[in-house]
């Protein structure tokens, strides 16, 4: 029997149906949001371009954990920015790569700048199994504090740029700051 896995793309199993909100939207609307649809996570987008994202575990560190008021604490100042993403055609094998070496559970995918689909390790498993030891084993190394020779060790951000506050679905980390192409050279 085939590897799956090895044929398979993120197109063929990612959800597209994906719930955003707005950045100046509260937590407390997020949260309600996320209970209503039985989710743990939403995208935030701006002008249809999506900047980043907030899960349950955003919401308990960076709100509750604070003592911050979710009414008046909006969803810009406790998203996951910038978005890491994935395209439409990448493997499976790749995006589960993607998550584990950001540490993250779930991925947006994108196509032309545009939000298409989420991805999350809970699809990955439920289609292929055998990527388990992937991630497993990835985790541990990291854990035992070993590099990584990954296919590919760039990770793709997508967001507004820390200099020129334009979007870009291709940021370059530089000295903490996230940078489009224009600003980053």
């Amino acid at each position: 029997m085939s590897d799956p896995s090895h044929s398979m793309f993120v197109r063929d199993i990612m959800s597209v149906n994906v719930v955003t909100m707005p950045p100046d939207a509260t937590v407390f609307e997020v949260a309600i949001a996320m209970k209503k649809m039985d989710i743990g996570s939403l995208i935030i987008t701006e002008k249809d371009r999506p900047i980043g994202i907030i899960t349950e575990a955003d919401i308990v560190r960076r709100v509750v954990t604070e003592k911050r008021d979710p009414k008046s604490t909006a969803a810009r100042e406790v998203m996951s920015s910038p978005l890491i993403h994935v395209e439409l055609g990448t493997a499976l094998t790749e995006a589960m790569r993607v998550m584990a070496k950001s540490n993250i559970r779930r991925v947006a995918v994108l196509k032309n700048d545009s939000l298409a689909g989420i991805i999350t390790s809970r699809d990955l498993l439920r289609w292929s199994p055998e990527l388990i030891d992937i991630l497993v084993e990835s985790l541990r190394l990291r854990s035992e504090g070993v590099k990584v020779k990954e296919e590919s060790d760039e990770i793709a951000y997508g967001g507004i740029c820390d200099s020129c506050g334009e979007y870009s679905n291709d940021l370059f980390e530089e000295d903490g700051d996230y940078l489009c192409e224009t600003c980053h050279s």
